[in-house]
């Protein structure tokens, strides 16, 4: 089978397109109290931690303008990602952090799932 030269050079534009594109849709900063009107997009999400909190199962939340249920958008950190057992998280409230990921909707409220340390950037 022959593969023409053509077709290469149009599956990688392609592929880099796309590549581009969600890089480009993560490079959005918005603020936590706008990140329920971006659910399902790919951003940054910048604002102060009002509360860390680790749950009876072990799963870590950080909190964003106020105590939850009263909050304007929601870190979930599950129990098995390596971020989890971080001893440092509790030294995030209060200070400015941003958080790239998806937003997705939980009882209501935007939240990001971070699996990776990269994830959170402390300003």
């Amino acid at each position: 089978m022959k593969i023409r030269p053509s077709l290469v050079l149009f599956s990688a534009l392609a592929c880099a397109f796309w590549l581009f594109r969600g890089l480009a849709q993560a490079d959005t900063v918005i603020s936590d109290s706008e990140a329920a009107q971006h659910v399902g997009q790919a951003a940054s999400v910048e604002g102060t931690i009002t509360k860390v909190f680790t749950s009876r199962n072990g799963n870590t939340f950080l909190n964003f303008g106020g105590d939850y249920p009263n909050v304007t958008f929601v870190v979930w950190i599950p129990q098995d990602a390596p971020e989890a057992a971080d001893p440092n998280l509790a030294n995030l409230e209060g200070k400015k952090v941003k958080i790239v990921g998806t937003i997705q909707l939980y009882r209501g409220k935007p939240e990001i799932k971070v699996s990776t340390k990269e994830q959170i950037v402390v300003e």
